[in-house]
């Protein structure tokens, strides 16, 4: 009788103890109100090939594609009227904007190839809705001081492959709008996906120019053809975009 007395005892203490940490977690978990966005950022291209072999065609050979992002901010249409007006709500009084703001904030060194950052980017929370903008930041934190490092083959007239290496070392600043916003759902994981094309980041850039250093390699930056690097630079503005890619097959999701 003293054993099962002790054995419901400890089944007891067990109990309690198991619903103590249900109970913190539930205090502990994020408001109920909000849902989940994982986000990815990958490079695509179609005139290209990519190491990975998600795309096809010739023409370049994209071996190495890395960006260094610090945020990834989504914005309301009235965040932006705000920001417009440099006015803010201080619904608190303390001089702090009462906005919803929901950021991927730190330093991600992002493989574009490969659709990974390091660190993950993970989940964020926010708020369920359609959502006008997504800001995107670069900041030279890859290294080297780069915030874009690219490396590929480049074939001309069907001779000898040549290595190319791009490299930029200056802040960037994205601001990625869809037709219709950004959807994200309540109960769900909302998986938000941004691309960057290769092609369009390469367009009209006369690689035959480039001069190649004593060991062979092209390298394209500020110091090194810097013509072929402001020619590049001038085609950042319509490289990016962005979508919900629910199902997770690395394209945006039908409207």
């Amino acid at each position: 009788m003293r054993n099962t007395e002790k054995q419901i005892k400890t089944l007891a203490m067990a109990f309690l103890l198991a619903l103590g940490i249900v109970l913190q977690s539930c205090s502990d978990s994020d408001d109920p109100s909000t849902t989940r966005v994982g986000l990815q950022m990958k490079a695509t291209t179609n005139l290209s090939s990519l190491r990975t072999g998600r795309t096809q065609n010739s023409g370049l050979e994209f071996q190495q594609v890395l960006i260094g992002v610090t945020e990834i901010e989504f914005e309301t249409l009235e965040e932006e009227q705000s920001e417009d007006s440099d006015e803010y709500e201080d619904a608190d009084g303390d001089g702090e904007d009462d906005s919803e703001e929901i950021e991927f904030e730190g330093e991600y060194v992002v493989d574009l190839i490969n659709g990974t950052s390091t660190p993950d980017f993970g989940v964020s929370t926010l708020l369920p809705g359609v959502y006008e903008e997504v800001e995107l930041e670069m900041e030279p934190i890859l290294d080297g001081g780069n915030t874009m490092f690219i490396v590929f083959e480049y074939t001309p007239g069907g001779g000898t492959p040549v290595t190319v290496e791009y490299s930029n070392s200056y802040d960037i600043e994205f601001e990625l709008e869809k037709d219709g916003g950004f959807t994200v759902d309540e109960g769900s994981l909302n998986r938000l996906l941004i691309l960057l094309d290769l092609d369009a980041l390469f367009s009209g850039v006369n690689l035959n120019a480039a001069e190649a250093g004593t060991d062979g390699i092209v390298r394209i930056n500020e110091n090194s053809n810097p013509a072929l690097a402001s020619a590049i630079e001038n085609n950042l503005d319509k490289v990016l975009e962005a979508g919900e890619d629910d199902d997770d097959d690395g394209d945006f999701d039908d409207d």
